[in-house]
């Protein structure tokens, strides 16, 4: 074999054997990316919900602790370690998730007031305008949010006026700087070309409009289209102050200057009037040629009104008529529209009552209560009942649960509300709090074990203000102690 084609041979080898080693090494990439989002698929789920729910606000300490595991766990598996070692890891990671999502649930509750005022100060910018004030506000939520986090609720709490003030003062600031901020520096620069002495009526106009600006804002932070507008004629005055500042200086240094001054604005305003269809004189001044404008401006204005008076009428005889066409058109269709919507609404109806029938024959007496209220068909369930203070569901009450299942798959399009309530035994605040955790209790248990979509459910706690009962007896007491699944339906839902 002669040389070349000896290294020929060795060539073709050798392209064979990078191919194959590429191939290796894609299949491989492959395989790993695959067993990483087998791994941390269930962790990255719940993390992208804490991360919804913003869950990290209100258990601070334990999503830092979740979050070092999880990018531990990352690390981990990127430098090839025992899964077994990964997947405790992730474990933990998902243990401290939770925790972060069951306080974001009381946390909602708590700071429902701190969490709007956070989003307003947010909307205005304060952390860019305002970033001191802010972030006073942010490291007295964090605190605040601790506490929470170790169950301190009621010392949570008390810190919420001053740190919803907080936020509200940053939003504030910041709206001011955005709406008046380049005003007040307009002024300043006004106030150092000496529009005050040269221009004093024009520089305190525009020093009054931003001061009735900040007075609208003061008052009521959500007027700001009101202290906006005041804030723009205030910027046209601080900038007419110093534009006439400028041009009064300048005429004063050479008084020759005035003559051509008047002369330039004159063939201004002889342009004008020949647009107009007339001939300016300036003999007797400025006065008579604009005043000449001004009254051939009033006719023109009167004329544009008259035209868009007859444009209106027009229109409205158009409309008029196409109208009167529609309604002829709606008529001749009319009578069988209105026979198909009779049969409709019948069949509607029929089907509802069947269905509702259905379910009031699942429950016995013991167990619930079916109830129809308006567009609302409620399952109240007497027969689920809670320890003390909790909101365990116990496990002989997952045979009702699974009735209700039943009962709300006879209804697969309406919007479902439950509603948690309790006595009139201690604290209001705490009443609405266990209510609201014992319904979202139920609705967590049917989303589990129904596979329906979130969005359909609501959970609301009432705590104490619907009794249906006398809480002056132990038996109305615990008629009151109650879960209503409310299903809401229209004819159309059906």
């Amino acid at each position: 074999m002669n040389m070349d084609k000896r290294t020929s041979l060795i060539a073709s080898a050798s392209r064979v054997a990078l191919i194959l080693l590429l191939a290796v090494s894609v299949t491989n990439a492959q395989n790993q990316s695959q067993l990483k989002e087998t791994l941390f698929s269930e962790t990255d789920k719940l993390l992208a919900n804490v991360q919804a729910e913003q869950a990290n606000l209100f258990s601070p300490s334990t999503y830092k602790s979740a979050m070092t595991k999880y990018y531990e766990a990352a690390k981990d598996f990127q430098k090839g370690k025992q899964l077994n070692n990964i997947q405790k890891k992730l474990s933990e990671v998902r243990v401290n998730l939770t925790r972060c999502l069951e306080s974001a649930r009381i946390g909602n509750v708590t700071f429902g007031t701190t969490l709007k005022a956070r989003e307003d100060a947010l909307k205005a910018n304060a952390p860019e305008y305002t970033p001191e004030l802010y972030n006073r506000a942010e490291a007295s939520f964090i605190s605040a949010a601790k506490r929470l986090e170790r169950n301190d609720i009621k010392a949570a709490k008390k810190k919420v006026p001053e740190i919803d003030n907080l936020y509200r003062q940053a939003e504030l600031n910041a709206i001011k700087v955005s709406i008046i901020g380049t005003v007040r520096n307009l002024i300043r620069e006004a106030k150092d070309v000496e529009a005050d002495e040269y221009t004093p009526i024009t520089y305190a106009n525009a020093v009054k409009l931003l001061s009735e600006a900040e007075a609208i804002l003061n008052s009521n932070r959500r007027s700001e289209s009101g202290a906006k507008e005041k804030a723009e004629q205030a910027e046209i005055e601080a900038k007419h102050a110093v534009t006439l500042t400028r041009q009064i200086k300048r005429l004063k240094k050479n008084e020759k200057e005035w003559e051509n001054f008047v002369l330039d604005r004159e063939v201004i305003i002889e342009d004008i009037a020949v647009q107009l269809g007339f001939e300016a004189h300036f003999d007797e001044g400025l006065d008579k040629p604009l005043n000449g404008i001004l009254n051939i401006a009033k006719s023109l204005q009167i004329e544009k009104r008259e035209l868009l008076q007859e444009v209106q009428e027009k229109d409205s005889e158009i409309q008029s008529l196409t109208e009167d066409l529609k309604t002829y058109r709606e008529k001749e269709q009319g009578l069988q529209a209105e026979l198909r919507e009779k049969q409709y609404k019948l069949e509607m109806k029929r089907r509802r009552e069947e269905r509702i029938k259905a379910v009031e024959g699942m429950f016995t007496s013991q167990d619930a209560v079916v109830l129809r209220k308006g567009d609302d068909l409620i399952i109240r369930l007497i027969g689920l009942t809670f320890p003390s203070g909790k909101s365990t569901i116990r496990p002989e009450f997952f045979s009702l649960l699974t009735t209700v299942q039943r009962a709300i798959r006879k209804f697969p399009n309406p919007p479902i509300t439950i509603e948690g309530h309790t006595d009139a035994i201690g604290d209001d605040r705490y009443n609405e709090n266990l209510s609201y955790e014992r319904a979202i209790a139920v609705k967590q248990y049917l989303l589990a074990n129904m596979g329906l979509d979130e969005s359909r459910i609501t959970a609301l706690g009432y705590g104490e203000s619907k009794p249906i009962a006398s809480n002056e007896s132990g038996q109305g007491r615990a008629k009151n102690r109650r879960i209503d699944i409310v299903i809401t339906f229209s004819q159309e839902s059906l």
